[in-house]
């Protein structure tokens, strides 16, 4: 499923990538109203995003720990080739798991540095348009892309950037280290 805005924009990590691209073509209002747009439509899916997101979260990451834990079980019971093969089926499915969990992180990452490089590109046109028209409206966008940055947060506490999937991997094998110790697996 893609999701766009009034049928014309994409709504993905594309977006700022898609502005970059007009404003060589386009004036800087225009690109602008394009952010504002992005921005607006982003704002309002937030709230549904982040009751979803979370939820994903708290059901998938104990079923990445358990995937990993009876893959290992089954590996001490019956040490042989079947166990093995066991062991990596449970481990791949836990790694599609956390791909897939980690994906809007991912890209909320890829949207901010996106809206980073539009910053560099906005501060090069400026430097270019001194004296000329199109310095106010370069100046107006730059601040506006300054004052709104693109970053992500869930439940304004949370980040939702690169960090995330570390975080995550950190959360599973610290409780799986732990899991293991009780129950004396090994």
């Amino acid at each position: 499923m893609r999701f766009t805005l009034f049928k014309v924009v994409p709504l993905d990590w594309s977006l700022p990538v898609l502005i970059l691209n007009l404003s060589n073509d386009r004036d800087a209002d225009g690109c602008l109203t394009i952010y504002k747009s992005i921005f607006i439509a982003l704002e309002a899916t937030k709230k549904c995003f982040d009751y979803l997101y979370v939820i994903s979260l708290l059901l998938i990451t104990p079923g990445l720990i358990l995937q990993v834990y009876l893959g290992l079980e089954r590996l001490k019971v019956a040490a042989d080739g079947d166990s093995v093969f066991y062991l990596v089926l449970r481990s791949l499915y836990a790694i599609q798991n956390y791909v897939m969990l980690c994906s809007p992180a991912v890209s909320a990452g890829l949207v901010t540095s996106a809206v980073e490089e539009l910053k560099l590109i906005l501060h090069e046109k400026l430097l270019h348009e001194r004296g000329k028209e199109q310095e106010p409206q370069i100046q107006i966008f730059l601040d506006y892309v300054t004052g709104r940055p693109m970053r992500f947060t869930l439940f304004e506490v949370v980040p939702l950037d690169w960090s995330l999937p570390v975080l995550i991997l950190n959360l599973c094998i610290s409780y799986q280290i732990i899991i293991v110790q009780f129950t004396k697996l090994y």
